[in-house]
Parts: C-alpha cells; sequence; structure tokens
C-alpha cells in the first residue's frame, strides 16, 4: 500500500472545497463533518479543514495527518470527493476511536463498500448538484 496520498487524491483548490461544502451531502460524526459529492473520477479524493479551534499549528498538522491516515486506508467508495472538517478535540483522540468514527461516518450515508448497501438514495441536496442529476 502506498504510504503517501498523491495530488490525484487530494482536494487542493478553494474552488473545489467550496463546491463539496455547498453542494454535497453533510455527514455528522462525533470528532468530524465530512461532506461527500460524487466527483465523475475513478478515484476518491481528500480535502481536509483544520481551523484554528483545534489549536496551534502543532495539534491542526497532527489532525491533518491522521485524517490522511484514515483515508488511506479506508477510503471510501471511488467517485466521490470527501471534505473533512475536523473537530476540536481531533488530534487527542486515539487512532482507533478516530477509526471506528470516521468508519461509522462513512457507513451512515453508505459511502464505504462495507456495512449498509450503497444503492441507498441520498438525501435530496441543494443547489447545482441536484438539479444537474449528479446523483
Amino acid at each position: 500500500m502506498n504510504r503517501n496520498l498523491s495530488r490525484l487524491d487530494r482536494i487542493r483548490r478553494r474552488r473545489e472545497f467550496l463546491t463539496v461544502q455547498r453542494e454535497g451531502v453533510r455527514i455528522h460524526g462525533r470528532h468530524l463533518v465530512l461532506f461527500t459529492l460524487p466527483n465523475g473520477l475513478d478515484r476518491s479524493r481528500l480535502g481536509i479543514i483544520a481551523t484554528r479551534r483545534i489549536g496551534g499549528a502543532v495539534r491542526r498538522n497532527r489532525g491533518k495527518r491522521l485524517m490522511r491516515e484514515l483515508f488511506r486506508h479506508r477510503r471510501g467508495l471511488p467517485g466521490f470527493d470527501f471534505v473533512a472538517l475536523l473537530r476540536p478535540g481531533f488530534p487527542d483522540v486515539r487512532f482507533a476511536a478516530l477509526d471506528a468514527d470516521y468508519r461509522a461516518t462513512l457507513q451512515r450515508h453508505g459511502r464505504t463498500r462495507e456495512g449498509r448497501p450503497t444503492d441507498r438514495g441520498p438525501r435530496a441536496l441543494p443547489g447545482r448538484a441536484a438539479a444537474a442529476g449528479r446523483y
């Protein structure tokens, strides 16, 4: 397994972050909020938002490293963009608890190969994604 996420696996542009946040489905977990939106690609991509409410640079960077590692192990279904908004306290939680929360968050909306069937219909999306028939 590759130890790093390639540039193709990351959401890097502000415009892409905003699109996923505005048009995607929001799924609340205990330690993060996950936004998902189909991307039309053969791979899933990740973007991470770690605000100053989490703490200083060291804590924010640790949170981002943990989130990248979670995504690397559990990418979910291909063809989706994921934006993870880390909640305060995220860097302090044990990795096993974060993994369980991330897995449960993905399963709650059927964005994983494990657990619930993925053909479950999504909630209605506001904005252009629903009008464009992306779901």
